[in-house]
């Protein structure tokens, strides 16, 4: 994994990502949009930092200012001082609505090594971090101290398909967890018949909203159908397409109970039948839990939230009764029956459970009542209660004014400055490794801070000044796990994840001058060579933009959507983080295609990039015209962008209106459309396909009874073999296809005679070099050989 800092590499302009490049200083009334070659006017990202010295062109680095911020800076910049420059030049010049904005900032977009093929790590942790963040709540058990934990068994299955190896990881709640979410459950709507359709069939769906309890329900109906309490756990895969061969390769053992979370994401009928029928002839039970677009398949059920009234009773009596208050408080006594009654149907409390979005926020109501209960009763009950569950609703922003609050303490080890950026980069690297926090809260105490404050003296850093604990706020930590499970290094872990939108609440609403150092933290942060880097500084700003859209959007999203691809990436991912915000989600989307009908076309691309994500799956037919209006024009002619969105949505499930779109445009009289469907393929022709076709590429299974779809993939790779940009990737996939037909009598028809046409004059030379070497490799490969013999004919007249 890559670290946060350390100089990017350098861009095809010869400067480096994330610097101040040179420039000819101008009139402030003349401040001209930056090219895309510029990069973003920011601190270079160095540690250990260097002294300033004399600029490239002569000029001593600075002006002639005398203040500290002229002569302690931490930071050496070819050139020039970049104080205020940062924020004003990055945000005067490019106001949407200036005439600087409007007008083209490159002649076209390319992809400058960026590399925007799909990823299927960034997708599952672009989404896992959107769950865990979205304003619309979480389920009890996705989130906080009982989430929390840790599985007490872990299986780790290594799978081998269609040529590429994923991860398989089987995690089990435990006992203690499962019988308490048994205790307190709530039943929903329709639960008995849930309960008979998994005990019949052995797999259901749950579809429902995040946070209704779908998970609870789901432990709830294993417990009831005969899985063991030890044996019920969920399943995680580090790729959402290995689903379709899960249920061949990984063995479900009796009395297992497991749940999958789809998060929205399609699983294929022929994948869940094969659960089906693995789980059944083992005498386990699966739960899929899924959204409501997926209520209309087979063993699916609507899920709504179960009484909020009767979850808050069920929790609050369960731990009075597990916990033994009256025992684990000193002093306290046992609260009486009327009391309890009467802080459960309090006005208050009352009013918070019909505000309520989530179990989860239930039942954290119910934690923060069971300690109001066991202390004593005070001779204003009411106003005590009012008052104290005030104070419980603004819990997380307390602490996390506190956690940056400057300690007025004089034995404080740490300068208050390191401290604060710490703590905001533990927060904002969440789940990321140490080292990313470390580094990333040494760029914004170091590097940026400084830039905005004048200080007397240089803070000391000593070797040891480092420690966690020193750093960090004991209240926001989560306690150290017991299990020693994880492998790879220590990780931030913050004891809620709701601590992430407070803290940065906290940042940007009460220090006014804090502001405009995070923007230009994340700026640099957004163009790191880790991509983990990037697009955690993504979703963060995709964050800030709940609290000051305009702003945001303005000073970083729009800049970033018109500089160098790997920017333009982090302001994609930056429009879907805020796009899941569902009070954005309308002006997300019109800002979006306002880029699809800008003449710039780097605004172009990034729209594209923006379409590949939850965008465009939230509108298929509109995402796919946009991107065929945007892939006809020639700016866009040089970048990946419309292929590796066309190739997202295929993944995600549009396989047929994808490949629809692409068998018309390699067919296109426009030069352009062609170009975009090759890369699609390209990346497309890697993917397997599903269980009942195991062994088959994605793409012959989609196109085996679709003779349409046969002549356009032959069309396909015929471009893709000859086109001078991608014939040395496609090669590759082709050998696999080959490959795979030797195992399946079907498949190697199909691909057989699809192979025969798209090897015709003038590829046949071509096809029969790599054809002979792919022989050599691989002797018993019956297909290649094959054809290699009927791509040679003078081989049997030399035999005669």
């Amino acid at each position: 994994m890559t670290d946060v800092p350390g100089t990017s590499d350098p861009a095809a302009n010869g400067h480096v990502t994330g610097t101040v490049p040179e420039s000819p200083e101008q009139p402030a009334a003349e401040t001209a949009a930056p090219s895309a070659a510029d990069g973003p006017r920011v601190p270079v990202q160095r540690l250990p930092e260097l002294p300033a010295g004399p600029a490239p062109n002569g000029s001593t680095g600075g002006d002639n200012r005398t203040d500290a911020r002229a002569d302690k800076s931490d930071v050496a910049i070819p050139g020039r001082r970049a104080d205020e420059q940062v924020s004003e030049q990055f945000r005067e010049g490019f106001d949407a609505e200036s005439a600087e904005g409007k007008q083209p900032s490159a002649p076209g977009a390319a992809d400058d090594g960026d590399g925007s093929d799909y990823d299927p790590e960034e997708q599952k942790q672009r989404e896992w971090f959107q769950r865990n963040q979205s304003k619309t709540g979480r389920g009890a058990a996705a989130s906080g101290t009982n989430a929390r934990a840790s599985y007490y068994d872990q299986r780790v299955y290594r799978v081998s398909y269609g040529g590429r190896h994923f991860t398989v990881q089987y995690g089990f709640f435990g006992a203690r967890y499962v019988t308490t979410q048994l205790l307190t459950y709530v039943p929903v709507p329709g639960f008995a018949a849930m309960r008979e359709t998994l005990s019949e069939e052995h797999l259901v769906r749950l579809c429902g909203d995040v946070g209704s309890g779908r998970r609870t329900t789901a432990v709830k109906l294993l417990g009831e159908v005969g899985c063991l309490p030890d044996r019920i756990g969920t399943v995680e895969v580090d790729d959402d397409l290995i689903f379709s061969v899960l249920a061949e390769d990984c063995v479900m053992q009796a009395g297992d109970g497991l749940i999958i979370d789809r998060a929205g994401r399609p699983m294929r009928d022929g994948a869940v039948d094969a659960l089906r029928r693995q789980a059944r002839d083992a005498g386990a039970f699966v739960v899929i839990l899924d959204d409501r677009k997926g209520a209309a398949a087979e063993a699916t059920f609507t899920h709504e939230h179960p009484d909020y009234p009767q979850v808050l009773k069920h929790h609050l009596q369960a731990r009075l009764d597990m916990n033994r208050a009256a025992e684990r408080t000193e002093g306290a006594e046992r609260p009486e029956q009327a009391r309890q009654a009467a802080v459960v149907e309090h006005p208050a409390v009352a009013r918070r459970i019909r505000l309520a979005t989530s179990v989860f926020h239930v039942v954290r109501l119910a934690e923060f009542l069971e300690g109001y209960l066991v202390k004593p009763a005070g001779d204003d009950e009411n106003g005590d209660l009012e008052q104290a569950l005030t104070e419980w609703d603004n819990h997380s922003r307390k602490l996390a004014k506190t956690i940056l609050a400057a300690a007025e303490d004089t034995d404080e080890t740490q300068p208050a400055p390191r401290r604060q950026a710490f703590r905001i980069a533990y927060a904002v690297f969440a789940g990321h490794p140490l080292s990313h926090v470390f580094l990333a809260g040494e760029l914004l105490s170091k590097q940026i801070m400084p830039l905005y404050e004048t200080r007397e003296t240089p803070p000391d850093r000593l070797i040891f000044d480092g420690n966690v604990d020193h750093l960090i706020h004991p209240s926001m930590v989560a306690s150290a796990r017991d299990d020693n499970q994880r492998s790879g290094p220590r990780c931030a872990e913050l004891t809620d994840d709701t601590l992430i939108t407070a803290i940065l609440d906290v940042a940007w609403h009460d220090y006014d001058s804090l502001r405009e150092p995070l923007m230009t933290w994340l700026t640099v942060l957004a163009g790191n060579p880790s991509w983990q880097v990037r697009l955690r500084a993504a979703q963060i700003t995709g964050i800030l933009a709940g609290f000051d859209f305009e702003q945001v959007y303005r000073s970083l999203i729009l800049v970033w959507a018109r500089w160098q691809a790997r920017y333009r990436r982090s302001a994609a991912l930056a429009m879907d983080m805020a796009f899941v915000d569902r009070n954005l989600s309308k002006r997300v989307r019109k800002r979006v295609h306002d880029w699809t009908c800008s003449p710039d076309p780097l605004l172009q691309d990034t729209a594209a990039r923006v379409y590949g994500m939850r965008l465009g799956q939230d509108d298929v037919p509109v995402a796919i015209r946009e991107l065929a209006r945007m892939g006809r024009q020639p700016e866009l002619a040089a970048s990946s962008s419309v292929a590796a969105a066309m190739s997202t949505l295929f993944l995600l499930g549009s396989t047929d209106q994808v490949m629809n779109e692409l068998a018309s445009w390699i067919t296109s009289s426009n030069e352009y459309l062609p170009q975009h469907a090759v890369r699609s393929l390209v990346i497309l022709a890697q993917q397997p396909g599903s269980a009942e076709r195991q062994g088959w590429p994605a793409l012959p299974e989609l196109a085996a009874h679709r003779r349409g779809w046969q002549q356009a993939l032959v069309s396909l790779w015929r471009n893709a073999l000859t086109n001078a940009e991608t014939s040395r990737r496609a090669w590759n996939p082709m050998r696999r296809w080959l490959l795979d037909a030797d195992n399946d009598k079907d498949l190697r028809v199909l691909v057989e005679a699809m192979a025969m046409q798209i090897f015709a004059d003038p590829l046949d030379s071509r096809a029969r070099f790599n054809l002979r070497i792919w022989r050599n490799r691989h002797p018993d490969a019956v297909l290649i050989a094959a054809l290699l013999h009927r791509l040679t004919p003078e081989l049997d007249a030399g035999s005669n």
